[in-house]
């Protein structure tokens, strides 16, 4: 699997959003990257993650499980941060 953490981010922006069009807003990316990056996760996983529609996007089952992993990852990085950066003072 190949996520960075801007695709994970990318994912919960959207999630929260519940568009892709805004998530990629709140992710300084272009509609056209944020779509791109969202279909290289689904095409990698093999599942769709989100369920589009004209009235935006909703999570899938995996969508939610990528979610959940994707909190717990990037609340860890933002942990090893914050101790790594006392070595720095």
């Amino acid at each position: 699997m190949r996520f960075d953490l801007t695709d994970l981010r990318l994912f919960l922006n959207i999630q929260k959003a519940g568009s892709i069009t805004g998530g990629a807003a709140a992710s300084s990316l272009t509609v056209q990257a944020a779509s791109e990056r969202i279909r290289g996760m689904e095409d990698e996983l093999g599942v769709p993650l989100l369920l589009r529609s004209k009235a935006g996007v909703s999570l899938t089952d995996a969508g939610f499980s990528l979610a959940h992993h994707a909190h717990i990852i990037l609340r860890q990085v933002e942990h090893m941060r914050s101790e790594l950066h006392q070595y720095s003072k």
